[in-house]
């Protein structure tokens, strides 16, 4: 995709925009809804309702990209965009397995108040705030923040499936490298909380869009690394995190 594609990427965009956003939506209302009865789910299930909380987390912060995709979409220009979205999908699907092999692995020690786990959660926390701060994030915020030259990067035309296919997958591996961190805290912490999917949402839409969306990132890596050491010290804390509404997953 070219400039003439950016210039046409300020008309009516709430036309591409807000459709998205009603679907992340949907999507918010299909987790809550599935929460309750999702303990013990079999790993299927898991990878459709960790699709589904995906769409629901991470699609208001690739709305610009997708509006632009679907910009030169409507030129022609690029395969349609389900091709597009169907490789970005495919990548959170792969990410589904790490995620149920924790998350089975943590859960009934994390109910049962084992003091190892809560320290393994206090880890965690350390450890997404250094890759906060470390240079792989960097670059993967800064293809997350710029989505045109994400697309005048790629050097192979995205009018056939399989280029646009390759060009969702290679999106959702920046957009997994720039949030798996905050993902785990969330697959540690036993289940899907709810007020923690919420948090997480709101910090990943804020470090993609927000102007100083790079300074949040800091500040996040300060506020984990804070919690996380706290944790370590005194991991009866994770109790009250737990505690908080959740959709068990």
């Amino acid at each position: 995709m070219t400039g003439q594609v950016a210039a046409r990427g300020r008309i009516a965009p709430g036309a591409i925009v807000l459709p998205l956003l009603v679907v992340a939506a949907i999507a918010w209302t299909l987790t809550v809804r599935a929460g309750n009865g999702s303990m013990g789910m079999s790993a299927a299930a898991f990878v459709v309702a960790w699709i589904v909380m995906m769409v629901a987390m991470m699609l208001p912060a690739v709305a610009p990209v997708v509006a632009l995709y679907a910009l030169a979409a409507r030129r022609q220009l690029v395969a349609a965009v389900p091709v597009f979205v169907s490789g970005y999908l495919l990548v959170w699907a792969v990410s589904a397995v790490p995620a149920y092999a924790v998350a089975g692995a943590v859960n009934d020690p994390l109910m049962n108040g084992e003091t190892w786990v809560q320290r393994v959660v206090g880890v965690t926390l350390l450890a997404a705030a250094v890759y906060q701060l470390s240079p792989l994030k960097a670059i993967c915020l800064r293809h997350c923040r710029s989505p045109l030259s994400f697309f005048t990067a790629r050097t192979s035309s995205l009018r056939t499936v399989p280029a646009a296919f390759r060009a969702g997958v290679g999106h959702g591996l920046y957009c997994l490298g720039c949030c798996w961190a905050l993902m785990a805290i969330l697959v540690v912490l036993g289940g899907m909380q709810l007020a923690w999917a919420l948090a997480l949402a709101a910090i990943i839409t804020l470090e993609k869009l927000a102007p100083g969306g790079p300074a949040i990132a800091r500040v996040v890596a300060g506020a984990e690394g804070g919690l996380g050491l706290a944790i370590v010290i005194s991991p009866g804390i994770v109790t009250h995190l737990i505690s908080m509404p959740s959709m068990s997953m």
